[in-house]
């Protein structure tokens, strides 16, 4: 999960861009990388609560390396080598690190708990987090920047979407679990 997640990190810088544009300004979202983490924590092996936040974490952790390795390498014109380059940007994101080890336990955590209870609880606090953010940036939309209206529609659409898909997966799965115990 750290390869797919220092790829989600690249992509996500890519995107980002100098930030301009909707694309940039969907960049700025947080809950994807909430989601990463959840992944991460629902594909972990053992299904421990513990080993689900270790791999919400290094999966975080990850993708933060990613985005900041091509920052440096697109925003470090100072910089006199590419690990110097990259370092400087590392240590512009430490708070983003710190952050994202408690998001990434977090959220990895509920990943593994919805695994090995296939609970909606966890899933659907997951697509209220998509929800609840894009109502944030609608009530600020005049303060965030110009395209906060978009990203929260956006961001509605993709909560109430996964919502719907993680409701369908789980009791396909419940199903599936039931037809197991019975044969």
């Amino acid at each position: 999960m750290g390869l797919a997640g220092f790829g989600v990190g690249v992509l996500d810088s890519l995107i980002k861009g100098q930030g301009n544009g909707l694309l940039g300004a969907l960049s700025e979202t947080v809950v994807p990388w909430f989601l990463l983490a959840f992944l991460a924590g629902a594909v972990a092996k053992d299904r421990r609560y513990s080993f689900g936040a270790v791999a919400g974490i290094v999966a975080t952790m990850m993708a933060l390396a990613g985005f900041y390795f091509v920052n440096s390498l697109i925003f470090s014109y100072w910089s006199t080598t590419v690990l110097s380059g990259f370092q400087e940007q590392l240590l512009s994101g430490k708070v983003y690190f710190a952050l994202g080890i408690l998001s990434g336990a977090l959220c990895g955590a509920f990943g593994a708990w919805w695994k090995q209870h296939l609970s909606l609880g966890p899933v659907i606090a997951l697509g209220v987090a998509f929800v609840l953010e894009a109502m944030v940036r609608a009530a600020f939309k005049n303060s965030l920047f110009g395209y906060a209206d978009q990203v929260a529609v956006i961001e509605f659409i993709v909560g109430a979407l996964w919502v719907a898909l993680a409701l369908v997966a789980t009791l396909e799965l419940r199903h599936r679990h039931d037809l197991r115990r019975v044969t």
